[in-house]
């Protein structure tokens, strides 16, 4: 096995991201943006993933203080994307759950995405398709190892 300078791993993990940041994911951040703001889809994408969440347990998940969540949350339910709902066992407790709305608005922003990503490897021959795919999964396997 080949020696690795984990300085060098490490450094090159970090300028990727804001590669990835910056070319990848802020120009789909820009196409949504006319409908619903980054930290919004963020919100939704969590709570699609568990059914649902105290505003204590979003807030602690997605990093940011309850007061900065609540707008949010507001602006979403407003637009029927996601609700509040008093907890079956304890009725002291709300809970924030995505709505058929707010699932089928991440369905098409990810169609959407797919299909920008699409548009810009189709250029790319079979190898670096190849190449591309076995690096995905491969850097998936290890970033979730590692967080």
């Amino acid at each position: 096995m080949k020696k690795v300078n984990i300085n060098q791993v490490a450094k090159n993990l970090s300028t990727l991201l804001p590669t990835l940041d910056r070319k990848l994911i802020r120009p789909f951040e820009q196409q949504a943006r006319h409908l619903v703001s980054p930290l919004a889809i963020h919100v939704m994408s969590i709570l699609s993933e568990k059914h649902s969440f105290t505003m204590t347990e979003l807030a602690e998940e997605i990093k940011i203080a309850k007061p900065q969540l609540t707008p949010i949350i507001d602006k979403l339910i407003a637009s029927n994307w996601v609700c509040r709902e008093q907890d079956c066992k304890d009725r002291r407790i709300v809970k924030i759950k995505i709505t058929s709305s707010g699932i089928e608005l991440l369905d098409n922003l990810q169609k959407d995405i797919i299909s920008s990503i699409k548009t810009k490897i189709e250029g790319l021959d079979k190898e670096d398709l190849f190449l591309l795919d076995k690096a995905l999964n491969q850097l998936y396997t290890v970033i979730n190892k590692i967080f």
